[in-house]
């Protein structure tokens, strides 16, 4: 079977996959019916994009692990005044409510980020999904116990002068790596080449949050521990062979943000 095939009754000869296809491997037959020749075949990236834009559905793969979706969002349907206060009302929330996340909202909130962008549509990036607030404060407690260490040692490292007031906080009671969230992803892939493709999906986790009353933090200090500390590493427990990429903390906000806080503008060269 072809990976992808072309219904010739169905096709209108409009050319719009061969222009569009990523890799250029769609080519146009001398009866205007496309076709992708068996040796071109490996360069495809899997994205899709021919069966979702062919206008007469006369295209087919055979690579979709699911279905193709029958139809788009309007996009006229969020103005771009709407999505920018959206964007901009976005906060990184460090105080939780005690109060779990429902498994649906996170499941629902995946069903988007599924569909972030990545190089090559490789799709790399897997998930660590934990909502068991007393092994969130495990994995906060380790990443002090790492930071302790750090102090004390003669070790080098970047940050190492914020250390000491960060283990402070901890033997104060208090919650400095995790702020007590009680809901934790990190994504991780095969390999080194899977970090931008995180980060996007990560940034489309942080922006859908918003839409079912969730707040997310970037977990950077966590994420700081974690690619050195072995004891960290095997509590995270991610699959041998593959790479901690980044985390992010989640769950309801304890308060409401009432205006959007001033920033730099944009700083562009034109040309």
């Amino acid at each position: 079977m072809s990976l992808i095939s072309f219904d010739a009754g169905k096709c209108t000869a409009c050319g719009i996959c061969s222009m569009i296809c990523p890799e250029n491997i769609i080519m146009p037959g001398e009866s205007g019916v496309p076709s992708v020749p068996a040796e071109y075949e490996a360069f495809c990236a899997h994205c899709g994009h021919c069966e979702a834009v062919c206008p007469g559905s006369a295209i087919t793969s055979s690579y979709q692990a699911f279905p193709p979706e029958d139809d788009t969002a309007d996009t006229g349907q969020v103005s771009p005044d709407v999505l920018t206060k959206y964007v901009q009302s976005r906060r990184s929330i460090r105080v939780f409510k005690d109060m779990p996340v429902e498994k649906e909202k996170i499941e629902a909130i995946f069903e988007a980020v599924r569909f972030a962008p990545s190089g090559m549509n490789m799709q790399p990036v897997k998930w660590l999904v934990i909502t068991d607030a007393a092994e969130i404060n495990k994995l906060a407690k380790l990443t002090i116990d790492w930071m302790r260490m750090m102090a004390e040692t003669g070790t080098d490292h970047p940050l190492k002068p914020f250390f000491p007031a960060l283990v402070a906080l901890a033997d104060a009671g208090l919650e400095p790596i995790c702020r007590n969230a009680p809901g934790l992803v990190y994504a991780y892939s095969e390999n080194a080449f899977g970090f931008t493709d995180s980060i996007i999906a990560l940034t489309t986790f942080d922006l859908m949050a918003p839409s079912f009353d969730l707040g997310t933090c970037w977990a950077g200090l966590l994420h700081l521990a974690a690619v050195e500390s072995q004891p960290l590493k095997e509590a995270l427990g991610i699959p041998k062979g593959y790479i901690l990429q980044y985390p992010m903390l989640f769950g309801y906000p304890k308060y409401k943000y009432k205006k959007i806080p001033g920033r730099k503008t944009a700083d562009i060269i034109w040309k």
